[in-house]
């Protein structure tokens, strides 16, 4: 509780706590009385109706760009990138108090955001503005329903899809694929590699290049504390690789360099598959020579157990179902004739 301190006229003023502006600036309110009781008494009636509104007293938009504000120091500067692009998409009921909207508004604007962006951009815009009512009003609750998620079943290229790629590609588009396809990287960490992190046919992955709101920048830590790791390098990448300074790095290029690059090459080769596919790729393969799937989410910097690599890097691989399907025929057909030559 705040106290009153009595001023130079006599009076007492009791100072208390407004609000915080999106901007992060503090608010304060002052409250004066002839006496130390009734202003402290005054500050406090004013600090129990405060706690109740003065969070959802913003528009949707200024409390969207406060969260984004209050996460600045906690979450990595690609995400914070990606909040801001997001902003866009909020003008509808941006200048909307928080306070006011219901269920009714948002299912509205989620409808209409659906009819023009795919499931899962809608389900991460809805995300941002759910997860900034949760900090400046946690005692609202909005009943939505997200548009339903487009079932895929992926399939990851083969080993002569990815090999032609890997062939045909520029000397450093071909140092990019070799460590994504053949190391399970990812574009901010081929990006971010230096000569030092090499020994051997042993690469440290450590560091990140990620995109802020100033362009893209190299951060000293991974996408997450299991990307932290070193993973073996084929000794075809190793030679491909070459030699160089410790801190210069062995992709000097942007992740968007990288898949600007790639897609010319995929799509000039008619092979139509992303970059980040032949992270899938590495994983089926994985998969596909009995390499348990503990080892892999070590190699490729997923949590052990969280079913990431299972649920959607692992693929069916093209033209592989047809030869498994095929040994299982071949191995049940063995079967039935021992079973038909027995019983003659």
């Amino acid at each position: 509780m705040a106290t009153a301190k009595k001023q130079p006229s006599g009076q007492w003023k009791c100072r208390v706590y407004s609000h915080t502006t999106p901007d992060g600036k503090k608010h304060y309110r002052a409250f004066t009385a002839s006496t130390k009781q009734e202003a402290e008494q005054m500050a406090a009636r004013f600090s129990g109706t405060a706690d109740r509104e003065r969070r959802v007293d913003y528009t949707v938009m200024e409390a969207i760009k406060g969260y984004i504000h209050a996460k600045e120091g906690v979450l990595s500067p690609s995400t914070i990138f990606g909040y801001q692009s997001l902003l866009q998409y909020y003008e509808t009921i941006g200048s909307r108090k928080l306070s006011k909207i219901n269920s009714a508004d948002v299912q509205l604007w989620v409808s209409e955001l659906s009819k023009k962006l795919s499931p899962k951009s809608v389900s991460n815009i809805y995300g941002l503005l759910s997860a900034t009512v949760a900090l400046y009003a946690p005692e609202k609750t909005f009943r939505v329903k997200l548009p339903q998620k487009q079932k895929k079943r992926p399939v990851s290229a083969s080993d002569a899809q990815v090999a032609a790629l890997f062939a045909a590609a520029s000397p450093t588009l071909k140092k990019a694929i070799g460590l994504a396809a053949y190391t399970s990287m990812r574009r901010g960490e081929i990006c971010a590699l230096t000569y030092g992190d090499i020994q051997g046919n042993t690469a440290h992955v450590h560091a990140d290049m990620v995109k802020s709101t100033k362009g893209w920048k190299i951060k000293q830590t991974p996408k997450n504390m299991e990307s932290d790791r070193f993973v073996n390098l084929p000794e075809t990448v190793i030679k491909l690789i070459g030699t160089g300074a410790p801190d210069e790095r062995v992709v000097p290029v942007t992740p968007d360099t990288i898949t600007e690059c790639f897609c010319r090459l995929r799509d000039k080769m008619g092979i139509q598959i992303r970059f980040h596919d032949l992270r899938h790729y590495f994983a089926s393969i994985a998969a596909v020579i009995g390499v348990p799937t503990l080892y892999t989410e070590g190699f490729s910097g997923w949590a052990p157990g969280s079913g990431t690599c299972q649920r959607i890097y692992q693929n069916e691989i093209v033209g592989e179902k047809e030869k498994y399907a095929a040994m299982m025929t071949d191995y049940f057909d063995s079967v039935l004739k021992s079973m038909t030559q027995s019983m003659t």
